[in-house]
């Protein structure tokens, strides 16, 4: 009797279940229809294609609060929910909430509120306004993301305090293969000028992209290879100017045409450069300075601009896509070519100290011969071929989609030092990717993927310290959720397998496994406590098993770090195990984010001053050591709507890394904590910020490494939008390190060598039609 008692009552609930056909229209700021946007209710198989006119229906859907994922390209993806009344609804995609954007680079979809792991995202409007000449200066303010740069024409992303081999930078979710993470000098190869969209994610993310992403991921974003249909022609055309500061002239292009109705092709090109920057003192620090004993008012120095750290950059891609009914297939060519200088670097430099002869003779040479025989510049080209798809299948089937990728990438750069070849750095690289999404089993929803990259990499010349090898990697990963009562569960799987081949040592196989358990616990209808652990293992890279381990009879020094580094063969793995806590609110005004991390990494390899020298520099040896990062990112968002259409938000922010060995000892090039506050205003088309930063003094060094001064970093910029009939024009002009102070990065190895530029404004136009 009981049995026939619970099913009376569940048919009498459905029968009382209000049910009507969900209809609505997808619109922009213009209240145009948007054609062909892809709308699936969440966590069912159900799914249709907007029409001509932007409308659209799902059949007997049952009244209360619907998620909705709404598919309109890669940067106009999101999750919303909506309380279906039955009336119709209508979603204008130009006033997307930052919450509910879809994170592209972990492919379950969530929006950022769903997200186990903290994830910040820059859309294009922010990156238009605030881009840098690389991505790392594009990113430096975001919340525990620092730069460690090398002037103006390259840096390393600094993430929770990890870098290099530890980051890794995605382009639409694929690997980018140059010789960035070899050396802190050399560019990550993608220009912001093209970015559309950034995802920031902070902590490991190795379950996806394996060992390189045991510190954090960066997925820059773009429309090279075109993923939703266009009727005519859509694009947008910059140009951007700046003072004598930096004396930038840059251009770019980017045009997506639909061909026929099932195909759409892509061009961009760009073109940028910048001048020796101007800085508010001298090149060389206080702080380097008295650490050599320097104290000499009358000696002369580099005063009021840097020398060597000119950039030229030009670049061209070509794309096309074919659409069926159920996904595309693209491919893409992209050919990048970059010239810029290594401010405070010559082939007799040490950062730490010169001996005074030599120092003598290089400041006579400068003078004969206007120091051009010291200038280190690096000429690099980089060409890409991409295939990539993207298959839907029917609502009955088990499978819903197979994403798959393929790229081939030729890298090559040129370091040349007084006019002179010194060093060439060859990179031939590919990798294979596919993962298969499928639908609700059991109550669970997942991904299944298969990785390969095969990596060619040979250095040659007077820094050719790195023996040439070839890096084998294949792996196999494993992604599931299951959505509970008041809670979202994840759990995940990776198995990485790694073999490197040399000339002179037998070849070096290594495994890695990484597991993963998060969750999203919904305390109320403002609260959610996102927690996240992973147990990630990172496989050594060629560079720290074969550094100066060729056979050379004498040691070769490593330019960007002033080092002599000697790898070790008999490395193994880095185990990190990572806890994250955060703590979210969300109501009509006011945004709250806190999160909280600690990570235990076993066997961490780090650099280790052996205390001896080759002559005047230091030899560092590759070696393992436990060790702990730990620390916090804050963010504080207060939003007023006023009578008039004025829109203000009110932003405070911190964040803080520490990170040391199990010895005690601190871990190098760590960034400082950092506060600050952030205003924006805007009002019908315009629009205005002032953000503020304070950096402070970095104490913490390790053996040969000198502290950094703090500084206040004060930029603004405001911008005005003009909507035409069939172009949108915006204007805009910007003002970096307004207070015109000293900015030395600590994360950079040439900190005390080559400040951040002063006080510099720019100004640009873009038209988008």
């Amino acid at each position: 009797m009981k049995n026939i008692s619970y099913l009376w009552i569940l048919l009498s609930t459905f029968a009382h279940a209000e049910i009507n056909d969900l209809t609505g229209r997808i619109v922009n700021d213009k209240n145009q229809g948007m054609a062909e946007v892809t709308i699936r209710i969440k966590n069912t198989t159900v799914k249709t294609t907007t029409k001509e006119d932007g409308t659209f229906i799902f059949k007997d859907v049952s009244n209360g609060d619907v998620e909705l994922d709404v598919e309109v390209s890669n940067t106009q993806h999101f999750n919303t929910i909506i309380n279906f009344q039955g009336d119709p609804i209508i979603i204008n995609v130009d006033a997307i909430d930052l919450d509910e954007m879809v994170v592209s680079a972990l492919p379950l979809e969530h929006n950022l509120l769903n997200m186990t792991v903290p994830v910040t995202i820059i859309n294009e409007e922010e990156l238009i306004v605030n881009r840098g000449t690389s991505i790392d200066q594009t990113l430096n303010q975001v919340t525990g993301v620092n730069s460690g740069g090398f002037g103006q024409g390259a840096g390393q992303i600094v993430i929770r305090g990890q870098q290099g081999p530890r980051v890794a930078v995605l382009n639409n979710n694929q690997t980018l293969q140059d010789a960035s993470r070899v050396s802190p000098d050399h560019w990550i190869s993608t220009e912001p000028l093209l970015i559309t969209q950034v995802e920031v994610l902070k902590g490991p993310a190795t379950l996806l992209y394996g060992g390189g992403a045991i510190g954090g991921v960066v997925n820059v974003i773009d429309d090279v290879i075109p993923v939703t249909k266009v009727d005519g022609i859509e694009g947008a055309i910059e140009g951007r100017l700046s003072d004598s500061a930096l004396d930038e002239k840059a251009a770019v292009i980017s045009l997506n045409a639909g061909l026929s109705d099932n195909v759409v092709g892509h061009f961009s090109y760009f073109d940028s450069s910048t001048d020796n920057y101007e800085i508010p003192g001298d090149a060389e620090s206080d702080i380097l300075r008295e650490f050599e004993g320097e104290h000499d008012e009358d000696e002369e120095g580099t005063t009021g601009f840097l020398e060597n750290s000119s950039v030229e950059s030009d670049g061209a891609n070509l794309g096309l896509s074919w659409f069926n009914e159920n996904g595309y297939w693209g491919i893409s060519y992209s050919d990048f070519d970059r010239d810029y200088g290594l401010p405070g670097h010559g082939h007799d430099e040490d950062e730490h100290g010169h001996d005074e002869d030599e120092e003598e003779d290089h400041r006579d040479e400068e003078d004969e011969h206007g120091g051009e025989e010291e200038e280190v510049r690096l000429i690099l080209d980089k060409s890409v071929l991409v295939l990539k798809g993207n298959q839907s299948f029917n609502e009955t089937e088990f499978l819903d989609s197979i994403k798959t990728h393929y790229t081939d990438t030729d890298y090559r750069h040129v370091e040349f030092e007084g006019g002179s070849t010194g060093t060439v750095f060859d990179n031939q690289a590919n990798e294979f990717r596919f993962e298969l999404t499928h639908h609700e089993l059991a109550g669970m929803r997942g991904i299944a993927g298969f990785q390969y990259s095969s990596r060619d990499f040979s250095a040659i010349g007077d820094e050719a310290f790195i023996l040439p090898s070839t890096t084998n990697t294949w792996s196999l990963f494993l992604i599931e959720e299951k959505e509970f009562d008041g809670w979202h569960g994840e759990l995940g799987f990776r198995f990485e397998d790694q073999n490197v081949e040399t000339a002179l040592f037998n070849d070096i196989s290594d495994q890695a496994v990484s597991l993963s358990l998060g969750a999203v616990f919904k305390i109320n209808e403002n609260w959610t406590l996102p927690v996240h652990m992973t147990s990630s293992q990172r496989l050594p890279t060629a560079e720290e098993y074969f550094s100066n381990q060729g056979g050379a009879d004498e040691l070769i020094t490593h330019l960007a770090t002033s080092l002599i580094e000697v790898g070790d063969i008999d490395l193994t793995h880095e185990t990190a195990n990572n806890l994250d806590i955060g703590l979210k609110y969300r109501s009509e005004k006011i945004r709250f984010d806190l999160a909280v991390f600690y990570n235990q990494i076993d066997d961490y390899i780090f650099l280790r001053n052996t205390g001896m020298f080759d002559e005047e520099t230091p030899i560092f040896q590759y070696s393992q050591q436990n060790s702990t990062f730990s620390g916090y990112e804050l963010e504080l968002e207060y939003l007023i709507n006023s009578n008039n259409a004025q829109q203000w938000r009110f932003k405070l922010f911190a964040d803080g890394t520490n990170a040391e060995l199990n010895t005690g000892e601190p871990i190098p090039r760590i960034p400082a904590d950092r506060l600050g506050f952030g205003i924006n205003w805007s009002m019908r088309g315009w629009s205005a910020g002032l953000n503020y930063t304070h950096i402070m003094k970095q104490n913490d060094v390790a053996d040969l490494e000198l502290p950094t001064n703090g500084y206040d970093l004060l930029d603004l910029n405001i911008s005005w939008l003009h909507q035409g009939p069939n172009v949108e024009t915006l204007f805009f002009i910007k003002g970096n390190n307004m207070l015109d102070e000293e900015i030395r990065e600590h994360a950079s190895f040439i900190k005390d060598l080559a400040p951040r530029p002063g006080r510099s404004i720019t100004a640009g136009v873009r038209l988008m039609f």
